[in-house]
């Protein structure tokens, strides 16, 4: 696959299904472009995280190819797909933070892994957990938290080191509507200095106070829809 510099993935006819069964996702096309920022949507078991997985580079397609950050992932050793996974934050649904250890040190793993210094460690984690309002529960280890509280520390250890692409499962799903906007402002900031940002929803509310486009997943396939477009049903292949 040609390496297009502005794109930060590409796939093409890429499917993907599990062991025998039929498949998942089928020909999908997409050029995800530095710096943009879409919505994935689509019912339950559309695909959605299926999807953001071959983009995380936490599997590879069953058929088609798959190229992030000019790298085709069909040729590409574990040593260079863990390089390629350190530009990418990751939110999961089902969180992954490391229970026994507290919400600073979840946050502050990033940073250490990259070996920065713990001085500077200390202040980003500090801010960025008061930003989210966090501050009072710093010390709390993450297996003591709400499931509100572990989405919070869990987008704070995503944006953390400022990632190239930020994927993000339901970001909101677990947090109320005083916090959701903060967080969504969050990831609009984020990606005004440049993070490409993936954001897996089913919130009316969020699609319709943020115009970004969707990347809609229908039928097995993948459709780009426009703020103008609400029904969810036409669109083109991305």
């Amino acid at each position: 696959m040609a390496e297009n510099s502005n794109s930060i993935i590409e796939m093409r006819n890429v499917g993907i299904r599990y062991d025998q069964g039929p498949e998942i996702l089928s020909d999908i096309n997409l050029s995800l472009k530095k710096g943009s920022f879409h919505f994935l949507t689509g019912k339950s078991g559309a695909g959605k995280t299926s999807l953001l997985s071959m983009m995380y580079l936490w599997q590879r397609p069953s058929r088609g190819s798959i190229s992030v950050f000019g790298k085709d992932i069909n040729f590409t050793n574990r040593d260079s797909l863990a390089s390629l996974r350190r530009r990418i934050g990751v939110v999961f649904q089902d969180f992954r933070l490391l229970e026994h250890l507290s919400a600073f040190d979840n946050v502050a793993l990033p940073l250490r892994v990259c070996g920065m210094e713990e001085r500077e460690v200390r202040k980003r984690v500090s801010e960025l957990l008061s930003w989210v309002e966090l501050d009072r529960h710093m010390l709390d280890a993450a297996a003591t938290l709400s499931g509100g509280e572990k989405q919070r520390v869990a987008i704070a250890r995503a944006v953390i080191n400022r990632p190239e692409l930020l994927l993000a499962d339901e970001p909101t799903g677990n947090v109320d509507n005083f916090i959701a906007p903060k967080l969504m402002k969050l990831f609009v900031e984020l990606n005004k200095l440049g993070t490409t940002v993936v954001i897996a929803t089913h919130s009316d509310k969020l699609i319709n106070d943020f115009a970004y486009p969707r990347l809609h997943l229908q039928n097995r396939g993948l459709h780009i829809l426009y703020p103008s477009d609400k029904s969810g049903l036409g669109g083109s292949d991305v």
